[in-house]
């Protein structure tokens, strides 16, 4: 009998590249189980798939149907995305890859028969072939490098070449902290990026009542000038609560052109907006309407804005996409469509909303695990953020090539925005 091997190419490249998975060698309709896992800062994470061997005795991930595992059916990078917690680990956990210098290492095992998810673990099966592959969010060539500017905190990651190139700001939500996947990824896609800190993070403001837009227009006016970013206006990306940081920016800075929003608030919520030109008026958050389920809380019904509070960023010359998650349970999809139907007629033009069925409010770069529910750092309570997995990875890929061919379009770039998939 041949050696059992398992193929995935390329076996190093960035994390929103697809590969291709073949075990050959295998008899003719032999029953295994392909295992993927890998671990990242103590926490493991597992999925795998049951093939039958062709009648050459291969099986090819991309053409043929996993009939059973954390996933179903044809699905290419099923194994990729279908991932979750070994059950020694808790469930309940976000993965964030923190330090974007290193990859992800994920084995590939080849295991004798149709196992199920407890026999992967207790006792561990003898892989009859194994292969690992490196998956990167930061390409080798972009540079990173730490931003103690003024106020200013965060990462600035730079493509390789002379540029200039496209500039985007990257924001996340109400964690804090700092970010720097997507803003690693993006760069590895041919634009500058600011992955910016706004509270929680060094010297920082510690609590989201004493973070300013002074601050958010400091940050931009710093980036826009830098030689290496385009001079012609920069982009922003935003998810959750820093939509509305971003709609603001917009608003008082003419160096941004171009924003995407991702499940992102659009209205200054929770607390006034503090500004040295004027606070800017918020809606209430009505805790009340918490709805405690078993996968966390629903806060859904916690915003309900009047029209008048909506940020006006039609009154600027910016451009703006929306990616909408509708099983979003931590805000309301309805109130991003409120947001696009205040457009008025002239501006709708530069205004495009994208909704995706089954996707929850954490979507992210492709091909890494869904996280239905996680604990939050700051409100110390577990979320419930939504999204059926197959439903919400579909979004995850379709999304983020949408979004580059957005900033790609609007930032008005020459470069193709792309690396080879060989690191």
């Amino acid at each position: 009998m041949s050696e059992v091997k398992i193929i995935v190419d390329p076996k190093e490249a960035l994390v929103d590249e697809r590969v291709h998975i073949e075990v050959e060698g295998l008899p003719q309709n032999k029953p295994i189980t392909i295992k993927a896992s890998f671990q990242e800062e103590g926490q493991r994470f597992c999925s795998y798939g049951c093939f039958t061997s062709t009648d050459g005795g291969h099986v090819m991930v991309e053409r043929q149907a996993a009939v059973q595992g954390t996933y179903t059916g044809v699905e290419p990078m099923g194994l990729f995305w279908s991932m979750k917690p070994e059950p020694s680990q808790r469930q309940q956990i976000r993965f964030l890859k923190r330090n974007v210098t290193t990859p992800i290492i994920v084995t590939f095992a080849v295991l004798e028969g149709h196992l199920c998810w407890v026999e992967l673990f207790d006792p561990p099966t003898k892989p009859l072939a194994i292969s690992k592959v490196y998956r990167w969010y930061k390409h080798k060539s972009v540079r990173r490098e730490i931003v103690r500017e003024g106020n200013i905190r965060g990462v600035l990651f730079t493509p390789s070449g002379p540029g200039p190139f496209p500039g985007v700001i990257d924001l996340f939500g109400s964690g804090g902290s700092l970010f720097e996947h997507r803003g690693a990824l993006l760069a590895s896609r041919g634009f500058c990026v600011l992955s910016l800190a706004f509270y929680a993070y060094e010297d920082l403001p510690k609590f989201l009542t004493d973070v300013t837009l002074d601050y958010f227009i400091e940050s931009a006016g710093w980036f826009s000038r830098l030689p290496i970013v385009m001079s012609s206006g920069v982009g922003i990306i935003s998810l959750s609560k820093s939509g509305e940081y971003a709609l603001e920016m917009v608003r008082q800075s003419s160096k941004v052109k171009a924003i995407v929003l991702v499940n992102a608030v659009p209205f200054c919520s929770h607390v006034p907006l503090k500004y040295s030109k004027g606070d800017i008026q918020c809606t209430e958050y009505l805790s009340n309407e918490v709805k405690f389920t078993p996968n966390g809380m629903d806060t859904t019904g916690c915003l309900k804005p009047s029209d008048d509070i909506y940020s006006k960023v039609w009154t600027t010359r910016a451009s703006v996409l929306c990616i909408v998650g509708e099983d979003d349970h931590i805000l309301n999809p309805k109130l991003s469509e409120r947001f696009m139907e205040l457009v008025p007629k002239e501006h709708k033009h530069r205004f495009q909303m994208i909704k995706y069925p089954g996707a929850g409010h954490l979507i992210e770069p492709p091909h890494v695990p869904h996280c239905r529910s996680s604990h939050h750092n700051v409100f110390d309570e577990y979320l419930f953020w939504g999204g059926e997995t197959k439903s919400h990875s579909y979004a995850q890929e379709d999304s983020w090539w949408q979004i580059l061919q957005f900033f790609s379009t609007q930032l008005k770039s020459e470069s193709d925005n792309q690396y080879s998939s060989k690191l």
